[in-house]
Formats: C-alpha cells, structure tokens, sequence
C-alpha cells in the first residue's frame, strides 16, 4: 500500500467485506492476537505458511479479521469456509502490512529504555497531537516517526554545517553565509 493508502487510512474489500487498517488506539487488543500469528508467519507470506499459520492460530486470525473488518458483514459462509477465511486474512495482512513486515524484536534490549510514551512524545514535539496520534493507523504512525526521524537528522546536518562554516570562516565570510541561508 502507498503512502496515501496510509495517511488516509484506507481499506479494501474482500467480497462485501470492508477491511481496514489497525488504529494505534487498538493495538493493545489487536497484538494480543496479532503478535504471536505475526512472529510465526515470520516475514514469510507464501501461501503455504499462511495456510499453516491458520491451522495453528485459527482462533486468533478469526479474532484479527473481525478486528479489522466490517463484522455485521462477516457471513457464515465464509467463517465455515477455510478457503474464504484464508483469502479474507491475506487481505488484512495486505492492508495492515506494516504491522506484520516488523523485524522480530531482539530480546537484549530493555523495554525500560523505550515506551510508546517516547514515540508519542516525539511526535508530539514536531507538531502531531495526541488524539491524534491514537487514530493514525499504525502503518501510518510509522511512516510519520520515520519523517520525523528524517527531519531531525537533517535539522542536525543543518546545524552542524552551520556551526563548521562559522568556525572555519572570518566575519565577512560568515555573514554572507548567514545572508544566503535567509534567501533560500
């Protein structure tokens, strides 16, 4: 999905099934089911793995898919069928791709270093609101820490060329520096 996809929070279909991405807001309730299917698939979204991750999580792709979809839609049909079950979770997967292309935690770093709160209060410091934040799809979430992340890296190149244009320049040299950053 692009970045529109994402920023708009966008869906598709599956049938008559209306599937969306995930809220940070939900994600609490949606990792609980999310996470152990996402650390089995592992990056692997072959037909056959999905096939196997279904046989194995099946209570929690049910659980995943009504999360994510229109459940008063949700027929028996496709609940008692595996192969529309299936099909109905590659398309959460599709549209909710960020959440399961994540690398598998390394376990060596503390969760005590690094909250959600850090994340919030990052975004938070380049302009995002909270309530805000809590209704950016997760996939969208990402991609605004990324940007954000970009903009503070190159706001340090700024700074930073900055600082060694004035130490290595004489006064004049300086301020028609300082004067050609102002037009640009």
């Amino acid at each position: 999905m692009n970045d529109f996809f994402l920023a708009l929070n966008g869906t598709s279909k599956y049938e008559e099934i209306e599937v969306r991405q995930v809220l940070v807001s939900e994600l609490d309730q949606w990792a609980q089911f999310a996470e152990p299917v996402r650390l089995k698939l592992n990056l692997d979204f072959s037909s056959e793995n999905i096939f196997e991750v279904f046989e194995d999580f099946k209570f929690q792709i049910l659980m995943i898919c009504s999360l994510t979809s229109d459940v008063t839609i949700l027929k028996p049909d496709i609940l008692n069928n595996k192969n529309k079950l299936i099909e109905l979770f590659k398309v959460v997967i599709d549209v909710n791709y960020a959440y399961f292309i994540q690398e598998i935690n390394n376990k060596n770093i503390s969760s005590k270093n690094h909250t959600w709160f850090d994340s919030f209060q990052y975004l938070i410091s380049k302009g995002h609101r909270h309530s805000d934040i809590l209704n950016y799809s997760f996939g969208a979430f990402l991609e605004y820490l990324k940007a954000a992340q970009r903009n503070e890296r190159n706001s340090l190149l700024t700074m930073g060329n900055a600082m060694r244009v004035s130490y290595h320049a004489d006064k004049n040299a300086y301020s028609k520096y300082v004067d050609n950053m102002k037009k640009a």
